[in-house]
C-alpha cells in the first residue's frame, strides 16, 4: 500500500512538471537569455561573489560548491529550454546537423555512434552502461525520480525511503636546475611530478604570460633586462583562456568556449542547442619568436581542471545534457562529444543510485606526440565538487545528500600512460575540505572530512578514514574536535597534520604506519587557524592562516606560523608573524597563487585589504624569508595598483598576480607587464616591461 501511494505521488509530480515544462516551451521563443547568465560568464559572477565574501565557514564552503554544481546546471537548462525554439522547416532554409560546431579533429582510438556488441561493467556504486538507451534512462527517468524524491524532503522536512537501499604528501616545488646552473621557481603543485596549468611559467630564460584576452606572450628575461620576443593571439577569438603548461620546447594551451548549433530533434521540429567546450592547444616553441601550432582537441563540457604526468595532458570538464527529454534515439544530446564524435555507450559510466545532478564529468588523455588527437576518454555522469591526482590515480568525489548528512561517493581512475580506468569506488561520510585533505601512500588513500551528522546546524565532529585500493575502508578515528571544522591539511608518509577550527587552532598530529589503526600522536593548541600548510625545509611546517581573538574569534591579521614538528607527538609553533588589516589572502584560496621554495628560502602571494573609509579594496603582493633564530622577515611588500589594465577589478588582479624568481631576479608578473626586483639588494626594483 504504502509503495503504491510511493508511486502514485512520483506520477502526480511528472505530470505537474511536464505541464509546466510544456507551458515554459510554448513562451520560449520570446525569452531572450540574459548575457550574464550565459555559461562562459559563470567565472565572473562567481568571482563577484567571491570577492564580497571575506571568509567562509565550513557550511558555507559546502554550500557554495552545491551552489556552482547548480549554477551549471541551471545555466544548460535556462539555454536548451529557454533557447529551444520549434522550427517550421523549408527546403534550402535549414539543414539537419546533429554535430552541431563539432570538431573535425581525429581520436587516437576508434570512436562508435552504435551500441553494437557493447558490454556493461559494474563497479562498487557505479556502472557502465550496455546501450546509449540505458544512459538515456538513467538521466532523464532515473534522475527525474531523484529529483522529485530530493523536492519531496526540503518540502516536507523528510525523506522518502530510497528504492536502493607516496609519497606525494610532501609537495617540494624547490628549485629546478638549468644547465647553466640558474635556479628558478615551478608552479605550486598539489602532487609532486604531477604538473598544472598556471597562467605564468618560466624555464629559467623566458618567462611565459597569458592573459583573459587571448594573448600568449613569451618573454626573455636577463635579470632586469626584459623583451617580449613574440605575442601569440587564439585563432578562436571567442576562446577563454584557462591556462599553461611550458615543457621544454613544447606550450599548452587550455582555453575553454561556447558554441550554438541547430539540432533537428524530430521531423520538421529544430532546437537550438548550445554547448560548452573545452580545449587543448599545443604549440611548438622552438623558435620562440615564431610559436606554430602543431594540433588541437576538444571536448564537451565547462572546463573545470587539467594535469600534466610525462608526456600526457589530462582535461575535467562538466557537460550539461540538452534540456526537457530529447529521444533516445538521439544519443548526440545527451552523450558528449570527445574530439567531434559522441562517446561510446560502455565509456560512460553511472551511479547505481540515481542521482538529481544530471551533468557528466569527462575526462580525457592527450598524448603530446600526437596533440591533434585524444587518446582515452570517459564521462561519468553526476556533478563532481573535489579532484585529487595521485602520482598514479585519479580520485573524483561527490558530495550528495543522504537523509541529513553529506554523503562523499570516490570514484578512484587509473591513468596510466593515457589509459583511463575507473579502477573502484566507495562512500564516506562528511565533507572533504580540499585536495590536501587526501592523500594516497602506499596503494591506500587517507582522507579527512568534517561531519554534521544530525543536519547542518548540528554540532559538527571531524574524521580520519583510511582506504584501500578497493576503496574499502581499512581504518579510521572520528568524533574529533566537537564543534570545529577542518580547514587545512597536510601529509607526509606514515605522518598526517590537519588543522580544526572554532576560536582555537588545534593542529592534529596522527600515525597513519598502521592502516588498520590510526592513532592521534598530538594536538597543539594555538590562537588563529592555518588554511594552508607546507612544509618547510627539514622538520619544519609552515601554516598561512588568520589570527583571530580566543574570546570572539573575530580575526586579527594574517598570521604566518612555524611548527617544529622533529616530533609529531610534540609540535610546537617556534615562529610566528602577524600583518595586520590583511582582509584577503590569495594562498588561502588557490594554492597555485603561491611562489613558495623551501629550498630557495622565499614564499609569497597576493593579498588584499579592506578601506575603513569606502570598503574599496586594495591589493599587495608580500614575499617572504624565514630563519630560525629570527623567524619571518618581510622582503616585499608591493602595491598591485599598477598591475591591472582594467580598473575595479582588484580582487581579479590580487587572483592572477604571479610572482616567480630566476637567479637572484624575483619578478611580478600581471596583466600590465612583468616587473623586475633585485633579490640582493633587499628587492630594490630595477627593470619593468608593460604591455
Amino acid at each position: 500500500m504504502e509503495e503504491k501511494k510511493r508511486e502514485n505521488f512520483y506520477m502526480q509530480e511528472e505530470n505537474k512538471k511536464k505541464s509546466q515544462l510544456d507551458a515554459v516551451k510554448k513562451s520560449a521563443g520570446q525569452v531572450e537569455i540574459p548575457d550574464e547568465l550565459r555559461p562562459q560568464n559563470l567565472d565572473e559572477i562567481i568571482r563577484t561573489g567571491r570577492e564580497k565574501k571575506k571568509h567562509n565557514k565550513q557550511i558555507g564552503k559546502f554550500l557554495y560548491r552545491q551552489r556552482w554544481k547548480g549554477a551549471v546546471v541551471a545555466a544548460c537548462a535556462v539555454l536548451a529550454v529557454g533557447v529551444s525554439v520549434t522550427l517550421q522547416s523549408s527546403k534550402g532554409q535549414l539543414q539537419e546537423d546533429t554535430n552541431a560546431g563539432a570538431q573535425t579533429e581525429m581520436t587516437g582510438r576508434e570512436s562508435e555512434t552504435s551500441d553494437a556488441g557493447s558490454t556493461a561493467e559494474e563497479i562498487e556504486g557505479y556502472q557502465t552502461a550496455a546501450s546509449y538507451e540505458e544512459i538515456h534512462k538513467k538521466i532523464y527517468q532515473d534522475n527525474e525520480r531523484a529529483w522529485l524524491m530530493r523536492n519531496s524532503w526540503y518540502d516536507s522536512g523528510r525523506v522518502y525511503e530510497a528504492e536502493i537501499a607516496q609519497e606525494e604528501g610532501t609537495v617540494d616545488t624547490g628549485a629546478a636546475d638549468m644547465s647553466m646552473g640558474v635556479s628558478y621557481s615551478e608552479t605550486n603543485v598539489r602532487t609532486e611530478g604531477v604538473d598544472e596549468g598556471d597562467l605564468v611559467k618560466t624555464d629559467g630564460t623566458y618567462i611565459y604570460t597569458l592573459t583573459r584576452s587571448g594573448k600568449i606572450r613569451i618573454t626573455k628575461a636577463d635579470g632586469n633586462s626584459l623583451k617580449k620576443v613574440s605575442e601569440t593571439s587564439l585563432e578562436n577569438l571567442t576562446d577563454t583562456i584557462q591556462e599553461i603548461y611550458v615543457d621544454g620546447n613544447v606550450l599548452c594551451i587550455v582555453v575553454s568556449g561556447y558554441q550554438t548549433g541547430v539540432i533537428m530533434e524530430d521531423t520538421d521540429v529544430y532546437s537550438v542547442n548550445s554547448t560548452d567546450y573545452t580545449k587543448l592547444y599545443t604549440y611548438d616553441i622552438s623558435d620562440k619568436t615564431n610559436p606554430v601550432l602543431k594540433g588541437m582537441v576538444s571536448q564537451d563540457g565547462y572546463y573545470q581542471t587539467s594535469r600534466k604526468v610525462g608526456s600526457f595532458v589530462y582535461l575535467f570538464s562538466q557537460y550539461c545534457p540538452s534540456g526537457g527529454n530529447p529521444s533516445a534515439e538521439k544519443p548526440e544530446l545527451y552523450i558528449p562529444r570527445v574530439a567531434g564524435s559522441i562517446l561510446p555507450a560502455e565509456d560512460v559510466w553511472y551511479p547505481v543510485v540515481p542521482q538529481t545532478d544530471t551533468s557528466q564529468l569527462v575526462i580525457s588523455s592527450v598524448n603530446l606526440e600526437t596533440p591533434d588527437q585524444v587518446q582515452d576518454s570517459r564521462s561519468l555522469i553526476g556533478g563532481c565538487s573535489l579532484y585529487y591526482v595521485s602520482s598514479k590515480n585519479i580520485y573524483v568525489c561527490t558530495e550528495n545528500y543522504e537523509g541529513q548528512e553529506v554523503k562523499n561517493q570516490i570514484a578512484r581512475f587509473s591513468y596510466e600512460d593515457g589509459t583511463l580506468e575507473l579502477k573502484a569506488a566507495g562512500q564516506i561520510n562528511g565533507i572533504i575540505n580540499d585536495s590536501f585533505s587526501m592523500d594516497e601512500y602506499d596503494d591506500y588513500l587517507r582522507v579527512v572530512v568534517t561531519r554534521y551528522a544530525d543536519g547542518f546546524g548540528s554540532t559538527e565532529s571531524n574524521s580520519l578514514y583510511i582506504l584501500d585500493e578497493k576503496m574499502n575502508m581499512t581504518g579510521k578515528i572520528e568524533d574529533l574536535a566537537k564543534g570545529e571544522t577542518i580547514r587545512s591539511a597536510r601529509f607526509m608518509g606514515e605522518i598526517g597534520y590537519f588543522v580544526t577550527y572554532k576560536q582555537m587552532d588545534p593542529l592534529f598530529s596522527v600515525n597513519l604506519k598502521d592502516p588498520q589503526k590510526p592513532e592521534i600522536l598530538g594536538e597543539l593548541k594555538v590562537t588563529g587557524f592555518s588554511q594552508y600548510l607546507h612544509f618547510y625545509g627539514e622538520d619544519r611546517l609552515l601554516g598561512i592562516g588568520w589570527e583571530t581573538d580566543p574570546d570572539t574569534g573575530i580575526q586579527e591579521g594574517l598570521k604566518l606560523s612555524m611548527f617544529d614538528i622533529s616530533n609529531p607527538a610534540d609540535v610546537k609553533e617556534v615562529h610566528k608573524m602577524i600583518l595586520k588589516d590583511v582582509d584577503l589572502c590569495i594562498a588561502a584560496e588557490n594554492y597555485k597563487g603561491i611562489l613558495i621554495d623551501p629550498k630557495e628560502n622565499i614564499f609569497g602571494f597576493g593579498m588584499g585589504s579592506y578601506s575603513d573609509k569606502d570598503y574599496s579594496l586594495y591589493g599587495y603582493y608580500g614575499v617572504f624569508t624565514y630563519s630560525e633564530e629570527e623567524g619571518f622577515s618581510q622582503e616585499l611588500m608591493q602595491s598591485l595598483s599598477q598591475m591591472s589594465v582594467s580598473s575595479g577589478n582588484t580582487y581579479g588582479t590580487i587572483e592572477e598576480t604571479r610572482g616567480i624568481y630566476i637567479g637572484d631576479t624575483f619578478y611580478l608578473c600581471g596583466d600590465s607587464g612583468i616587473y623586475a626586483f633585485d633579490r640582493k639588494k633587499e628587492y630594490q626594483a630595477y627593470g619593468k616591461l608593460e604591455w
